[in-house]
């Protein structure tokens, strides 16, 4: 319903705001479209102008960086509530307990006197009367029956009751407070997060800005429409063309720069998976992992220049063991650079002159 003024039903797929984006140009509703390997990656699309003007479309855009900027918005706007929950949760659940269990307690007193009240009645009836004294029988079965029953309830009510201790306390104000722990959780799917950036989101108008110069960067502008009537503005810088969300990180970067210089391909791809570090697309390294990293981001290999040698090479070059040249390290009177605590020392040949 591109046309329409509701949000629609949360359908499936990762498109977190699919029915709450606005084209600030036309006014219609965008669309989404699925593409990619595993025909999961999002991208919002408004075809408004085509339709209405015959010209080119108003706008199309990548999905992740949106996505991500507006929940991290909606997360920063609904902390404080998340720990006013906690506590709410936590005193409201144990009122209620409470206020059941003392409900049942003065059903079940009101129910033993008359229990009370039914024996004595039996026990002042002429036993002759055989039909009043059947009536008062049935009646003080009957009020038995009850108080078992009740008894059975209050049991069950004892047993539901509890006492928050101090540890399950701060565990359920980490919950309110660690809402992107929660949000991020592999058990979360994502119709729950499209629902719940529903339940504080009215819509949002989204628009580009206009470059002061060609080389300038692009803006998504984002008019959010808060339930409530509230409205703030949201600034995501736009991917430039030909950048995409997979990105390798710089940490990573400088090792494979660095490491070039005295590692093989293999040995960085080792290097960078002891570390911890990730590909853009979040996979473990390998060799042509590094090889498509280096050729994309233009990095140096200067492994074959000679220029640079290991703590091993350095010791065969100067005909000493490599004990020798790491405690010439340690005193600072060898010159060698190390990227992380973790990766190899490297000498310059030049500075064993």
């Amino acid at each position: 319903m591109r046309d329409g003024t509701t949000t629609g039903a949360a359908r499936q797929g990762p498109a977190l705001l699919a029915g709450l984006l606005r084209c600030g140009r036309c006014g219609r509703k965008l669309f989404v479209a699925y593409s990619g390997k595993s025909g999961r990656v999002p991208r919002y699309a408004c075809n408004g102008g085509r339709t209405n003007r015959g010209s080119a479309s108003c706008q199309s855009l990548g999905g992740a960086v949106v996505d991500r900027a507006v929940a991290e918005q909606v997360l920063d706007a609904v902390q404080p509530a998340g720990i006013e929950a906690a506590l709410n949760a936590i005193e409201h659940e144990k009122q209620a307990v409470d206020e059941k269990r003392r409900s049942l307690e003065l059903t079940l007193e009101k129910s033993r006197y008359e229990v009370s009240r039914a024996r004595r009645q039996y026990d002042a009836v002429d036993p002759d009367n055989r039909l009043v004294a059947g009536e008062l029988e049935a009646r003080w079965n009957d009020a038995m029956l009850n108080v078992t029953d009740l008894e059975e309830q209050l049991a069950k009510a004892q047993a539901a009751l509890f006492t928050v201790t101090e540890d399950q306390k701060r565990n359920l104000l980490s919950l309110g407070t660690n809402l992107r722990a929660l949000w991020s959780h592999p058990s979360t799917s994502d119709d729950l997060r499209k629902r719940l950036l529903r339940s504080v989101l009215q819509e949002i108008v989204i628009n580009d800005s206009e470059p002061e110069e060609e080389t300038a960067d692009i803006f998504h502008i984002m008019q959010l429409h808060w339930k409530g009537g509230v409205h703030t503005q949201l600034k995501v810088r736009r991917n430039r063309k030909g950048h995409t969300r997979i990105r390798t990180e710089q940490t990573a970067k400088d090792l494979i720069r660095e490491l070039s210089k005295v590692c093989s391909d293999r040995a960085i791809a080792a290097i960078l998976n002891r570390v911890g570090l990730r590909t853009g697309a979040g996979k473990s390294w390998r060799v042509h992992s590094v090889y498509n990293t280096r050729y994309y981001y233009r990095l140096p290999n200067d492994r074959n220049s000679g220029d640079w040698l290991t703590i091993e090479q350095t010791a065969k070059a100067l005909g000493v063991s490599h004990t020798v040249i790491r405690r010439l390290i340690r005193e600072k009177t060898l010159p060698a650079s190390q990227v992380i605590e973790t990766t190899p020392w490297i000498v310059r040949r030049d500075d064993l002159r």
